[in-house]
């Protein structure tokens, strides 16, 4: 249960591979690369409600923790997900006060929230007593709001004031869309990257945790050094494409 949370303890550093695809043959292999976590991606990637929990089912046994981005909105997924075994939820477009708290309802128990008794799945796939897991479930499943339009930004730190929300995820590609009023991203340029560092600081001010996505080693290297200690890093398709490039690439007569 506390997988995820250890990972980040002392100031330590979680690096979460992205997962869209569904196969859980492939969520398992990747489950065996030397990321810390596995994200699935249910927003933007093509991951649904049936390969979220047969992925948390192929990934936890593998000893790492499973985060689930879930599609907007859909709170009432985020406490299934939970129930399946995820150590964390990923929420997207949270904007205001009211959204956080909607969040907390569906993925704390109370007294924090309301989320609905039924842990079943959970306390299989993580091995864990039910009785346990869910007097420690409101500690150890971490609660991500992102944080990625002028509005979101605005409310920043009225979100992270809500009991329950465990810290701010950076989506930093409609952050600068939404700031830059420009639909073609530039995730971390000179018009966003003050937000990112401020983001940082607001959390850690309040004791909480910050998240960022990173298409690139670079833009983890930017974040972590603003005090960013999860940080998503690329995409299925770029670790097929980088494996298969860098294997043709060591072949002398290609050159």
């Amino acid at each position: 249960m506390d997988r995820l949370l250890n990972g980040l303890a002392d100031d330590k550093t979680v690096m979460t591979a992205w997962a869209s695809v569904q196969d859980t043959l492939y969520l398992s292999m990747l489950a065996d690369t030397d990321f810390e976590a596995v994200t699935l991606d249910m927003q933007h990637g093509m991951q649904t409600e049936n390969s979220v929990i047969r992925g948390i089912a192929a990934i936890a046994p593998k000893g790492k923790p499973v985060i689930v981005r879930i599609p907007v909105g859909r709170f009432d997924f985020a406490s299934k997900a939970l129930d399946a075994g995820a150590h964390a939820i990923i929420a997207p477009m949270i904007n205001t006060v009211e959204d956080a708290k909607q969040l907390v309802s569906y993925t704390k128990y109370i007294p924090v929230g309301d989320r609905s008794y039924g842990p079943s799945q959970a306390v299989s796939v993580l091995r864990a007593d039910r009785e346990g897991y869910v007097a420690g479930a409101n500690k150890s499943t971490v609660v991500y709001a992102m944080i990625e339009t002028r509005e979101a930004v605005a409310n920043a730190e009225a979100i992270l004031d809500v009991d329950g929300i465990d810290g701010v995820f950076v989506g930093p590609a409609d952050l600068s869309i939404s700031v830059r009023q420009n639909t073609l991203p530039d995730p971390y340029g000179p018009d966003t990257i003050g937000i990112v560092e401020d983001l940082a600081k607001a959390a850690k001010a309040r004791g909480k945790l910050a998240a960022a996505f990173c298409v690139t080693p670079e833009h983890a290297e930017t974040v972590h050094k603003l005090g960013y200690r999860l940080m998503a890093l690329g995409f299925d398709q770029s670790y097929i494409a980088n494996g298969a490039n860098a294997l043709l690439g060591g072949l002398s007569f290609r050159k």
